[in-house]
């Protein structure tokens, strides 16, 4: 039921969006102590899609970089969680996040061009060593070998990946500082455009238990700002129990669809909070559609409980 749920979730997406993808979690919409995947109704997944299991990473309240709560990947077990990016194969795109990695303690994550499990094709890998030296390497390797960097170690830094798919050109910054560039279009595989996931595997390389916390991940076309992000994700509170609040800084043509593509309702906001009665709908993942004065779109996620 999880997996067909998962499928109406990513064709509503795709249908609304017309592929573009944008994405801002702070987990703080989330309850600590519970699976990522399950509390994002199918916004995160795991390696092979078995959200909910020992595969599945909790959310945490024992730190964060902002609000109450982040997650926590840590090796030892299985943990394996994934973020879809949409597929994107043109335009340019920002990802990052902050990441806090323990002292004495490792970190890895990865990008991919096509996501299916041992089938995926990697873009690029990140690999964090404790002591605060580390290394990157892009594709399969053959065409470039990546490079070393170092990285502050028991406090929180921004990763943030700027990728161009149509100049072939992928740059990593740590705190606004690059550290290296590549060709976006290496591969494990193959030779590839496509954005496809965020993988957060705490693996354990060298002998070195990983622990790390990651918060504030968003996904976006690049130039546009967290501030405006943020704004276009402006409904609260979230989960949802009986009223919720939707607040936007320009007219806005709102359509909020459930799980199944059904359009439940439609409305207009001026330039101010305009608040929704939920107390009567399923409880559930539901989709918000603004359109703005100028005819752009977003998507908000919203969980009823």
């Amino acid at each position: 039921m999880k997996n067909l749920i998962l499928a109406f979730t990513c064709f509503i997406i795709a249908s609304l969006c017309c592929a573009q993808t944008n994405i801002y979690e702070d987990f703080d919409s989330y309850k600590a102590g519970e699976y990522l995947g399950t509390e994002s109704n199918g916004i995160w997944t795991t390696w092979t899609n078995a959200t909910g299991s020992p595969e599945d990473t909790y959310v945490t309240d024992l730190l964060s970089y902002s609000g109450e709560n982040s997650i926590n990947l840590q090796s030892g077990g299985v943990v394996d969680v994934v973020l879809p990016l949409g597929n994107e194969n043109s335009g340019s795109w920002t990802l990052k996040f902050k990441m806090f990695v323990e002292e004495s303690y490792g970190a890895y994550f990865n990008l991919l061009h096509y996501f299916s499990a041992a089938a995926s094709n990697w873009a690029s890998q990140f690999y964090f060593n404790s002591g605060g030296n580390g290394f990157l390497t892009v594709g399969g390797g053959l065409n470039d070998l990546g490079t070393n960097f170092t990285y502050p170690v028991d406090t929180w830094f921004e990763v943030k990946i700027n990728i161009d798919v149509d100049g072939d050109y992928a740059e990593l910054y740590f705190d606004d500082v690059s550290v290296y560039n590549w060709l976006w279009s290496e591969g494990s595989t193959g030779p590839s455009n496509t954005i496809a996931a965020l993988n957060l595997y705490p693996n354990g390389m060298d002998n070195e238990p990983d622990s790390y916390f990651v918060d504030n991940v968003s996904f976006h076309e690049y130039g546009l700002g967290l501030a405006e992000l943020q704004r276009a994700l402006n409904v609260y509170p979230n989960p949802a129990r009986n009223t919720f609040s939707i607040n936007t800084e320009q007219n806005s043509c709102i359509e909020i669809y459930n799980v199944l593509g059904k359009r439940i309702e439609n409305f207009t906001t001026k330039n101010c909070q305009f608040v929704v009665d939920c107390s009567n709908w399923e409880r559930g993942l539901y989709f918000i559609k603004s359109i703005n004065e100028s005819g752009k779109d977003k998507i908000s996620k919203l969980i009823v409980n």
